[in-house]
């Protein structure tokens, strides 16, 4: 096991994707124990970890949220956020919040949603007197939100990693992620009245009645997923098939917008994210062979159980760990190298696996705005270019607020159970 940690913290000092640190790891872990006889199961193990019926989620809603955006999906639905919204102190503010949180039950990828309404509120918040690094902070943050809202990519990728189901992981992410918009809500008010942001114009009753009329075929597609699970009517997974063909028909017909070319693209764009998610669920893996091989589940509760036997404690140092891995790796990594060993943990203490799963994930998507990595950080500072370093800065605070999130979830197991046990009894 010194081997595969020496080798795992070099290459990744070096800088490697992810993908090819697991590689690597792997690789010399079998040939540095003497192990070679594994070498030639590793292709069957990746391909076994990547032949799983649920996972024909993952490109499904990714494909559904790119023909959605083919239909001018951002746009409407910043429009209809900032008609509630944006007769508030500090309006635009709101409405990158809310439109963040309306447009995470569509796109499924955090990082995407990050570079799109960065694009578009970026220019327009600075135009109205606000400072550029705040709004791109503020929207980044916001973004966490994606991971949350069902669909979400993360909770798939972590019920499939430890057999939890995602229909009940994506219904206990909601309350967290609507939290999360509040918290962000409250700051934001704060912020303005504290330097004068601007209100806009309230909306009148047509224009709100028009915007609502135009986004609501985006808006309704969570809530088809969402209680056609519930319903019994699909699986998750059947879902995702369902929610493709409601997009298609839906930029074709409703806003006719769809054509070959577009088409083209978001099948591209869809081809190349999940082809990329894939090969790390497939390295997920063979990293659970040699964990399963060292008994590392079984080691790390030992070690963990014999600093604490106090529950919340031990919660304490998981979410340390999880906060502290999530400075230097992107989330599926974290995914595919704790999950073995927090399950173990969570039947441990007796923790219900959808809250454990929803902790998780909770924690693992701050490290989307989490310096030094940050993806999203670094997306949307690419795309309104400003410094990565003045962005960080000012989501401090707002990391701040999903740390506060992130305690509730982990300390109350209501926030996270609550909708899973009312809508799915």
């Amino acid at each position: 096991m010194i081997w595969l940690g020496s080798v795992f913290v070099t290459t990744l000092l070096l800088g490697m994707p992810i993908v090819f640190v697991l590689v690597i790891s792997a690789l010399s872990y079998f040939l540095f124990t003497g192990q070679t006889q594994f070498l030639i199961t590793l292709p069957q193990r990746m391909f076994a970890g990547m032949d799983q019926f649920v996972l024909l989620a993952i490109p499904m809603f990714v494909l559904a949220g790119n023909l959605m955006e083919v239909g001018g999906l951002t746009n409407r639905l910043i429009v209809f956020a900032n008609s509630i919204v944006g007769r508030f102190r500090g309006g635009l503010s709101l409405t990158a919040v809310w439109g963040s949180f309306l447009f995470g039950g569509v796109s499924g990828s955090a990082a995407a949603q990050a570079a799109a309404l960065s694009s578009i509120m970026v220019p327009d918040m600075e135009k109205e007197g606000y400072d550029p690094d705040y709004s791109a902070a503020l929207i980044a943050t916001s973004s966490v939100m994606d991971a949350l809202v069902p669909p979400s990519i993360t909770m798939i990728i972590y019920g499939s990693l430890s057999s939890t189901s995602i229909s009940q992981l994506f219904i206990a992410g909601i309350v967290p992620g609507f939290l999360i918009a509040i918290g962000l809500s409250a700051y934001a008010v704060y912020v303005a009245h504290r330097r004068g942001y601007p209100k806009l114009a309230p909306v009148g009753l047509r224009e709100f009645a028009r915007s609502a009329w135009a986004s609501l075929p985006v808006l309704l597609l969570p809530v088809i997923i969402i209680f056609g699970i519930r319903g019994g009517i699909f699986t998750a997974t059947e879902a995702s098939g369902i929610a493709v063909v409601y997009a298609m028909l839906v930029a074709a017909f409703y806003y006719r917008v769809l054509s070959w070319s577009h088409m083209r693209r978001a099948l591209l764009a869809t081809a190349i994210m999940s082809t990329v998610i894939y090969l790390l669920i497939g390295m997920a893996n063979i990293a659970a062979l040699i964990f399963a091989m060292e008994q590392l589940p079984k080691h790390t509760v030992e070690l963990l159980t014999t600093l604490t036997d106090n529950k919340y404690v031990l919660l304490l140092l998981v979410n340390i760990i999880l906060l502290v891995l999530g400075m230097f790796l992107e989330a599926t990594g974290i995914l595919i190298l704790t999950v073995p060993a927090l399950m173990a943990i969570g039947n441990a203490i007796g923790m219900d696996p959808v809250q454990l799963g929803v902790m998780v994930v909770t924690n693992v998507v701050i490290g989307f705005v989490h310096p030094p990595v940050g993806l999203c950080l670094y997306v949307v500072a690419s795309v309104t270019k400003r410094k990565v370093e003045a962005v960080a800065w000012e989501a401090l605070p707002m990391i701040g607020v999903t740390l506060i999130v992130l305690a509730l979830v982990t300390l109350v197991p209501e926030v996270s159970l609550f909708l899973p046990r009312l809508l799915m009894p």
